[in-house]
């Protein structure tokens, strides 16, 4: 089965600030936040602290992780797609360092704009436009969907979505927003990151014993 998994970064990092503040404080910069037009300069000094976005990201990508390592368990083939505030669309092998920058808390203007500088949506719909799925989940807070899904925008990544069953992880007011076929589409409401890791554990465990 063809698999792809969509989600977003987390604050918790492998590497926190206190890791990796005495090589910055050495070369005077500041913490990464979402100033992507130095990372070349972070690179090169926190070269020591680079990693793939799968192992960089902790805390509650957790869940996350242990998803996609069962569908890999039972051979399913998973693509993962990541929505970064300071990245932008990444896939799960992209070398990235340790950073502050987040979509949580801050206005809608500024998350277009981030969004549209950072060209998450163009990304996603060329990924989506070349891929074709027997299964999507999207785990996904409102502030990062709506780099991806906004109606004021004529922005609907799920209708461009070429996959036969759609499963969604998302505050209830959603729901009814969604322009996919009823049938095909599971939606699995959260309230809050606890609600929703409790939930995507739950979907996890009910892989176990299903056929590929």
């Amino acid at each position: 089965m063809r698999v792809f998994i969509l989600t977003s970064c987390v604050s918790t990092k492998k590497y926190s600030e206190a890791d990796i503040k005495p090589v910055l404080e050495k070369h005077g910069l500041p913490m990464p936040k979402c100033d992507l037009e130095n990372e070349e300069k972070y690179k090169k000094v926190l070269k020591d602290f680079i990693l793939p976005a799968f192992q960089m990201y902790q805390g509650s990508f957790k869940y996350v992780r242990d998803l996609v390592n069962k569908y890999r368990e039972r051979e399913d083939r998973v693509e993962v797609r990541i929505i970064s505030a300071r990245y932008g669309l990444i896939g799960e092998q992209t070398p990235i360092v340790p950073y502050e920058c987040t979509f949580q808390g801050i206005g809608k203007k500024e998350i277009r704009e981030r969004g549209d500088k950072l060209r998450i949506y163009e990304d996603l719909l060329e990924f989506l436009d070349k891929n074709e799925f027997d299964q999507s989940v999207v785990i996904l807070g409102k502030d990062y969907l709506l780099t991806i899904f906004d109606e004021k925008q004529g922005i609907d990544f799920f209708s461009r979505m070429k996959t036969k069953q759609l499963v969604i992880f998302a505050s209830k007011g959603l729901q009814n927003r969604i322009r996919f076929l009823k049938e095909n589409l599971a939606f699995i409401p959260v309230s809050g990151i606890g609600d929703r890791n409790k939930k995507v554990k739950e979907f996890t465990r009910t892989l176990i014993g299903q056929n590929p």
